[in-house]
């Protein structure tokens, strides 16, 4: 079979406020906007694809239920996870505990202020 589809793109969370949406992730998480209308933006960050921010007055969000608990639909890979943390109680994000899962590396989970959950992993560095 010839492999049609290369990679990932872009994904699309949904958000209420795209002022807000572009403040949060642009201006206290670090992305870079790409581009922007009335309706939607997209921001990149350094690795990975876009993040399309889709304005909607629906009551939604981007994360899903696994055996009734929330569960997230993208994860952030970051080089100081307690650094990262630590920023995002600042803001007053629902931030989790930081688990250590030995050789995999370490991970939270946080919402961003529109009910999207996110999965937050630092690598274990290959020591040589």
């Amino acid at each position: 079979m010839t492999p049609y589809i290369e990679g990932i793109e872009y994904t699309e969370i949904p958000v209420s406020d795209l002022e807000q949406a572009l403040d949060w992730y642009c201006n206290k998480l670090g992305a870079k906007l790409g581009f922007r209308n009335k309706d939607l933006a997209y921001v990149d960050f350094a690795m990975g694809p876009s993040l399309f921010l889709v304005k909607t007055a629906d009551d939604t969000s981007a994360t899903f239920l696994v055996n009734g608990e929330d569960h997230y639909t993208i994860g952030f890979r970051v080089r100081n996870i307690v650094g990262f943390h630590e920023h995002l109680l600042q803001l007053g994000a629902k931030v989790g505990k930081i688990i250590d899962e030995g050789n995999i590396g370490k991970f939270f989970t946080f919402y961003d202020p529109f009910g999207n959950m996110f999965d937050v992993h630092q690598p274990v560095r290959s020591r040589k």
